[in-house]
């Protein structure tokens, strides 16, 4: 699973490998020039400073150039010109020594003019390669959390409804805002952090191998229990990045519903306790955090500390050689005690970039969790478009729970004709919002079949099918958007004069052009500045604009006051007319219309007819009523 996380997070770069390359190829340069430039120390010290031979270092810097690179270039491009790359490979790998030959038979002054600019050059070449691998890995960065978010998004709105019942809204926000923040971190870390770690690495451990190997021996003695040290705590730090993120998703959920149900809170002076509950949740968030961070910042000193043993070593062995004379100058051993220190830096890199990839990978899992969850509802093989309804829909012996041991709907045979207005009443619980659910396929049955003219609904176009509902609920959907959008949204193509008729059909009209900007104004989150009633009255203007076949109101009108109530009744009215309607309702007088009306009561149909039917049959329905009047 581990190994699969990292090489789906990898794979992500895949349609930007090219930018990728080329900040692979300036990290490359990164860490060439930064050993070349630590390189130039020897011609300093044994060259500049230190005992020369008289014979060797009067010569002009152009004549020991001329001697020295110039044949190594020649040869170079000879190759180059034969086709002959391992000849050319061979002759380019000479050059920094005959360089380095040059400047040493070179004047004193003339050498040290030559190093100063070769050293300010290498410095502009190696910033000059830091700037643009960050300049290329930024594009990749930004389009690949672009790119996440997309998939995780997409894949949310594509998820069944029973996801979203089991899931919480903030851990889900969390998942794909700072869960994906991580992932992204994680690429960049593992494709240009520390590969460019790894080439400084390789590169100081190069220079110290190209002078001493006795002393490159020691120096790399320190590394088995460094890296099993960095091992351990990245295993360690993914289980606690994983603790750590799941708590933040706690209170980002806890938060969620705080902001939601502020006015209870409120209305119950529960401030207080709302805070003390907040506190708890930061509390156990902080405790992860405060632990990983501390671990986090353990792996560096860790792999600091081995690296300042090593060198006490590499001083004691490296200055005694050089005070006995035994074969190793001070410009030699300074430039290898410079690259042994050197060493500790892209070591300390190398188990920071570990750690914070081990937190990204727990990010992934996260992540991947959603992407990978498969929807419950979907289509099956060729999917059929289907007509308008024309003969009826039809349940066949159908059951279903959320639950599977305990089933909401037992045994529901029904049939809803085409152009009747079918009325379901009954308790609350009792399986009625469930049974118009199962018409859009929000959910499909455990056991049974419905059809729709005929046709397995699990046979249809899940888009096809929803195009011909209209769906009206008790909590009515609105966004923080202007009232137009909201009454077009999910039509194309609107045009102010339809948007308006449709609000009048659905008596908002009046309301809305009391409005500051009329159909221009923004309504806020949720329509959080219109009344109950005017939002019930926006969400079937919504319906009418769509002028679907087949509707379905789910408590449309209970919670609102009577005028609110016979505005909106007045709208629902309107718009039945001469359509397949399913009502859901509480109040009986919202049912008048209805050609039919259903009792259903345990997840079962327990009376079926006519108003008056039922109420000569003196059943439940008929209490139900004497009740209410």
């Amino acid at each position: 699973m581990k190994n699969n996380v990292f090489l789906r997070t990898l794979a992500m770069a895949k349609p930007y490998r090219g930018r990728v390359a080329l900040a692979l190829l300036f990290a490359l340069v990164f860490a060439a020039s930064s050993g070349a430039t630590l390189a130039m120390l020897l011609p300093i010290f044994d060259d500049v400073f230190g005992a020369r031979e008289d014979n060797v270092s009067t010569l002009s810097l152009d004549q020991a150039m001329s001697q020295t690179v110039l044949p190594e270039l020649q040869e170079f491009w000879n190759s180059v010109k034969g086709g002959n790359a391992s000849s050319a490979v061979e002759s380019i790998k000479t050059v920094p020594g005959a360089f380095l030959d040059g400047i040493h038979r070179s004047a004193p002054s003339q050498a040290l003019l030559a190093v100063i600019v070769t050293i300010v050059s290498l410095i502009l070449v190696k910033n000059l390669a830091f700037f643009l691998q960050t300049f290329f890995i930024a594009s990749v960065e930004e389009g690949m959390l672009r790119d996440l978010r997309m998939k995780v998004y997409s894949h949310l709105l594509r998820l069944d409804l029973g996801f979203f019942a089991r899931s919480r809204s903030g851990e889900l926000t969390t998942r794909i805002t700072a869960d994906v923040v991580r992932i992204k971190r994680t690429v960049t870390q593992s494709l240009i952090t520390l590969v460019r770690q790894i080439f400084l690495l390789a590169v100081y451990f190069f220079i110290t191998l190209w002078v001493s190997w006795k002393l490159t021996l020691v120096t790399v003695a320190v590394l088995p229990p460094s890296m099993a040290l960095i091992l351990l705590l990245g295993k360690s730090l993914r289980r606690k990045s994983h603790r750590s993120q799941e708590k933040m998703a706690d209170f980002a959920s806890f938060l969620g519903e705080t902001i939601t149900g502020v006015r209870v809170v409120k209305a119950f002076a529960m401030e207080s306790f709302e805070e003390q509950r907040f506190l708890k949740s930061v509390n156990a968030h902080r405790k992860y955090e405060v632990s990983l961070r501390r671990m986090k910042a353990l792996s560096g000193p860790l792999t600091e500390f081995l690296g300042a043993v090593a060198a006490g070593v590499i001083l004691w062995y490296g200055g005694n050689a050089v005070i006995d004379g035994s074969g190793m100058s001070p410009g030699r051993f300074m430039v290898f005690l410079a690259a042994a220190l050197s060493m500790m830096d892209p070591a300390k890199g190398i188990s920071k970039t570990y750690a914070a990839i081990q937190a990204g990978l727990a990010a992934g899992e996260r992540v991947f969790g959603i992407i990978d969850t498969p929807p419950a509802i979907v289509e099956y093989g060729s999917a059929i478009v289907p007509e308008k309804l024309s003969r009826s829909i039809r349940f066949e012996n159908v059951s279903f729970g959320y639950n599977p041991d305990n089933p909401v709907l037992k045994d529901i045979n029904l049939e809803i004709r085409a152009g009747e207005i079918v009325a379901l009443v009954g308790p609350s619980g009792g399986g009625k919002s469930t049974l118009a659910d199962m018409i859009p396929r929000f959910y499909d049955p455990d056991r049974g079949r419905i059809f729709f003219d005929g046709i397995d609904l699990r046979k249809l176009s899940i888009s096809e099918l929803r195009g011909q509902l209209g769906v009206v609920t008790q909590e009515t959907v609105l966004f923080n958007d202007t009232v137009f959008n909201n009454i077009a949204y999910g039509s194309a193509g609107i045009s102010m004069e339809q948007v308006e008729k449709a609000a009048e059909v659905a008596n908002a009209l009046e309301f809305i052009e009391a409005m500051p900007r009329g159909f221009s104004t923004v309504i806020g989150e949720r329509g959080v500045t219109l009344s109950g009633g005017q939002r019930q009255r926006l969400a079937i203007a919504r319906a009418v604009l769509k002028n679907p076949p087949i509707l379905i109101f789910d408590e449309a009108t209970s919670a609102l006051d009577t005028r609110s109530e016979k505005l909106v009744q007045q709208a629902i009215d309107a718009l039945v007319e001469g359509r397949t309607s399913l009502v859901i309702a509480h109040r009986l007088s919202t049912i008048k219309k209805a050609t039919r009306v259903l009792y259903i009561d345990n997840g079962r149909i327990i009376e079926e007819g006519t108003h008056e039917t039922l109420l000569a049959l003196g059943g439940k329905y008929y209490k139900l009523w004497k009740m209410q009047f």
